[in-house]
């Protein structure tokens, strides 16, 4: 963090993270905003701690080059709430740009601390990561019906976070997936989500998850969708609401 209370990222553009047009996906630009915003509201608050209530990411252009850079900055740190505005860029300007609301949380004695982070490089790379890294959607064992608006995928150590949820990255992966889904049941053609806005409702903590697909709007070269994220072993309770637009891939 700087000392204007911004908080910057880098993601390295990988093809395992792209879609069939050889765009950025907006689950992984996404997923990168969650980390880095979600970074900077603990950094806020603490040693009060935060959870995404709700977060919203629409995409410009595609990325060039070998990285993107997300960059958060602070809208309003208030006492119940931390409201942030992301932009995502390469070396040509802005890529993506996100908004965040995070819930302010009391401190707690398991919280993991952060520290002071002014000036600190955090690097997530693993030490041995895979040569051959699978496509997100099977890094996160989403399982597609091919003739429906449904996905399912199981609770796994790869998508929940230090409360034992579904990361808010991850939920924007599986709208993505949905968005584009539907979008090809629905026109026939590849899809590519450009927009979504997700509100995070409930823990997921039982699994495995449904998500399910419902058609809004249809428009030329686009297909807009509501997305609900679904715990179907806790009740089927209702986790995350979204609605995202998808257009065709040309």
């Amino acid at each position: 963090m700087d000392d204007e209370g911004k908080v910057s990222a880098t993601m390295p553009i990988l093809p395992d993270l792209l879609d069939q047009g050889g765009w950025l996906r907006l689950g992984a630009i996404a997923t990168l905003v969650d980390s880095v915003a979600g970074h900077h509201g603990v950094l806020q608050v603490e040693p009060d701690w935060v959870a995404t209530l709700q977060l919203g990411t629409v995409i410009r252009r595609q990325a060039e080059g070998a990285q993107v850079t997300a960059e958060c900055r602070p809208l309003r740190v208030g006492r119940n709430n931390v409201v942030t505005e992301t932009y995502i860029s390469d070396n040509l300007g802005e890529v993506a740009r996100s908004t965040c609301t995070y819930a302010r949380l009391p401190a707690r004695s398991d919280n993991p601390s952060v520290g002071t982070a002014k000036g600190r490089t955090v690097d997530y790379a693993e030490e041995e990561e895979e040569e051959r890294r699978p496509m997100l959607n099977d890094y996160l064992r989403i399982t597609t019906d091919p003739d429906q608006p449904v996905i399912e995928l199981p609770h796994h150590s790869r998508i929940y976070n230090s409360f034992g949820s579904i990361q808010g990255g991850a939920v924007a992966v599986l709208v993505d997936a949905m968005a584009t889904h539907l979008g090809f049941l629905t026109a026939g053609v590849p899809m590519r989500c450009v927009d979504a806005e997700v509100h995070y409702l409930a823990q997921a903590k039982s699994g495995p998850f449904r998500v399910e697909g419902e058609l809004l709007r249809v428009d030329q070269n686009a297909v807009t969708s509501r997305v609900r994220i679904i715990d179907s072993g806790n009740d089927d309770r209702l986790l995350d609401i979204a609605t995202a637009t998808a257009k065709a891939i040309e």
